[in-house]
């Protein structure tokens, strides 16, 4: 029998839910230093090796379970990434293109909120 008191009980679902998100804000935070590396390697590949790898990067789905604030930047490089592959597809997008900083400033801005 489970000798937990009454007064434990109902912290106890609250506490399960705020691990789960932070083993998924952890997820996230890999996901996002793996979206940066790719964006690196894309940036110095050939235009050919960079779609391949910014496409690939446009099939990653946004992290379950994470923090709103979480989520709300992962969500918004997710896009900025699909974005600039979409805008990459069949030409060439230079590195200081406003498209390519903007993949990188949501990258950024999604690391960021797990150092907050």
């Amino acid at each position: 029998m489970n000798k937990t008191n009454q007064f434990d009980l109902p912290t106890l679902p609250h506490a399960q839910a705020a691990e789960r998100s932070r083993m998924s804000d952890d997820q996230s935070l890999i996901k996002a230093r793996y979206c940066r590396s790719i964006l690196k390697v894309a940036a110095i590949s050939t235009e050919q090796e960079a779609r391949i790898l910014l496409n690939g990067l446009a099939t990653e789905q946004v992290t379950t379970n994470t923090s709103p604030a979480m989520a709300e930047a992962e969500r918004a490089a997710l896009t900025a990434i699909r974005d600039l592959a979409g805008y990459q597809h069949g030409r060439s997008v230079p590195q200081s293109s406003s498209e390519w900083m903007r993949a990188a400033r949501a990258i950024q801005l999604w690391l960021n909120v797990h150092d907050q």
